[in-house]
């Protein structure tokens, strides 16, 4: 007897019982390197969701977040026309524990709670962003389950954390531009005006490339509107843009152009 005799046995995978479902039961028409191509997919895609635990370590959470890749989220967009990544997140590490014995968790008013937080989100947040799959991001919704707290307090917590760490400290709301918070035009156009071109910008910024293209146009038909006198009411209409987005962009027109208002203020 030869080895061929044992062809069959190998060949009863999980793979081939794919493939078979692929041609038989959905009846998908196409070459077999197509559906070989679906099936090895498939298969990757349930590794990747259902890893095995014995590769994880202790404190470290498999959560889905969503690859930071295209521009600005559009109207209507859902959570599924985003490519979704499932990786570990170092949620609860040795270093945390210190402060959980020491009843970080339970006392509300405890002097190291705020911090201990921070330091956490903080972690996770860079970790997806740097991970060789990514960048992942992770909604302020996302980390509340992580984190076992309200989104309010997240949001407060990631705020603060920027402000004292002076990084951007990108979540998916922040990276696409589609949360309910102020956006980030200050940050984007005072580049812009310090002459970076859109990719630096980017790439300092953590914002995708078309986001801080649309930052900048949106900019420059408000300042070419300023520059021929169009009263304000119009100005919204005429450049299709929600009057918040035209008095932002006012604000930062006097501040980098002040001589645009010369002769409308006198």
């Amino acid at each position: 007897m030869t080895g061929q005799a044992y062809v069959g046995t190998t060949k009863r995978s999980f793979y081939a019982a794919i493939y078979h479902l692929l041609e038989n039961e959905y009846s998908i028409l196409g070459s077999h390197r197509i559906l070989e191509m679906l099936a090895n997919d498939l298969q990757n895609l349930v590794e990747a969701f259902f890893p095995s635990t014995e590769r994880i370590a202790p404190g470290w959470l498999v959560f889905v977040g969503t690859r930071a890749t295209g521009g600005k989220a559009k109207v209507g967009k859902t959570a599924e026309d985003h490519e979704l990544v499932s990786i570990a997140w170092p949620v609860l590490l040795p270093e945390d524990f210190p402060s959980l014995i020491n009843g970080v968790m339970e006392n509300k008013k405890h002097p190291e709670r705020k911090l201990w937080f921070q330091q956490r989100l903080i972690r996770i947040l860079e970790y997806g962003y740097n991970h060789p799959a990514g960048p992942v991001l992770l909604t302020l919704s996302d980390l509340s389950c992580m984190l076992g707290l309200e989104m309010n307090e997240i949001s407060q917590l990631i705020k603060e954390a920027r402000e004292n760490t002076k990084k951007n400290l990108p979540t998916k709301g922040y990276y696409f531009d589609q949360g309910m918070r102020p956006t980030h035009k200050v940050e984007i156009i005072s580049l812009y005006e310090a002459g970076y071109d859109e990719k630096e910008i980017a790439q300092r910024t953590n914002h995708a490339l078309d986001s801080v293209g649309n930052y900048i146009r949106g900019y420059e038909r408000v300042r070419l509107m300023v520059d021929k006198k169009v009263p304000l009411p119009q100005i919204g209409i005429l450049t299709d843009l929600q009057p918040s987005v035209v008095s932002a962009y006012m604000t930062l027109l006097k501040e980098f152009h002040p001589d645009l208002f010369l002769e409308n203020d006198a």
